[in-house]
């Protein structure tokens, strides 16, 4: 296998990422078997305040004409940085309950 000098593990690392968003990924999201690849957006600039890191789920992605079903989208906000993180997955609903109980923890 090829070494992929942006990739560590399941996480694509050519972006950079918001604080905190890496630890959170590598301890929720790559864990789950159904997962191929995560990959972190371009940062974007937003309006907002504080330091803690929340993430919720945004939707599922299909492929094409809507037929397939290659994954899911989350985002991620931590003081004014905003970021959307691409999940390749078989299985999205996977993802979504994790992502709804940790929110619902807080």
């Amino acid at each position: 296998m090829a070494i992929n000098k942006y990739r560590k593990g399941k996480i694509m690392k050519k972006h950079a990422r918001i604080k905190n968003l890496d630890s959170f990924l590598e301890k929720f999201v790559e864990p789950i078997s159904t997962v191929k690849l995560i990959t972190p957006g371009a940062i974007k600039v937003g309006r907002g305040s504080g330091e803690t890191l929340r993430v919720t789920y945004g939707r599922e992605i299909y492929q094409g004409m809507g037929d397939i079903l290659v994954g899911c989208k989350l985002n991620a906000t931590s003081g004014n940085s905003n970021q959307e993180i691409f999940i390749s997955t078989g299985s999205p609903e996977k993802i979504k309950k994790i992502i709804n109980e940790i929110n619902n923890k807080d």
